[in-house]
């Protein structure tokens, strides 16, 4: 019995470590993503457990009430064995000032917005361009999104950065 608990312990060490490693690498592109958006990606990994995701682009809109919100058009790929949706897939966070954005609500469709494609399943290898609409604390700082996999034990984070320019 005792013999167990020392293997016990020392598995779950070594998970732990295992858990805590982390590759440190920043790599940084710049692009100019029009109407006034620059952005900043970590375009290294895309992968996050059986799916791809790509932070595309930007462009800013006008929710129901006229608050100012950014639109985020992402890329999902399905490379599970199961059909599967954007929402049940991954977590997606817009911060700006390091808090975090609320989803908006779009009702015109002056921004020509849809946000159906994050609860479409879509079988195994498909792509689907997804948008996500966040409403702005400011329209001045930059805005940082960070998608992780729903539920998945991989620590990875894809993030991309986009700098609010002043008109």
């Amino acid at each position: 019995m005792k013999k167990i608990k020392i293997l016990s312990v020392i598995l779950l060490s070594l998970l732990f470590v295992l858990f805590a490693m982390g590759s440190g690498e920043d790599t940084s592109t710049e692009q100019d993503q029009g109407s006034g958006v620059v952005a900043t990606e970590d375009a290294d990994n895309t992968s996050l457990g059986d799916y791809k995701v790509e932070i595309l682009d930007s462009r800013m809109a006008k929710d129901y009430s006229g608050n100012d919100v950014i639109i985020i058009k992402y890329s999902f790929t399905n490379n599970s064995d199961s059909p599967t949706a954007f929402y049940t897939a991954f977590e997606d966070n817009a911060y700006q000032n390091d808090i975090g954005l609320n989803d908006a609500i779009l009702v015109e469709d002056s921004a020509e917005y849809s946000a159906d494609n994050q609860t479409k399943d879509i079988k195994t290898g498909a792509t689907l361009e997804v948008e996500v609409a966040y409403e702005l604390n400011d329209t001045t700082s930059d805005v940082v999104v960070e998608v992780t996999e729903f539920l998945g034990f991989d620590d990875t984070v894809i993030t991309k950065t986009f700098k609010i320019a002043e008109s």
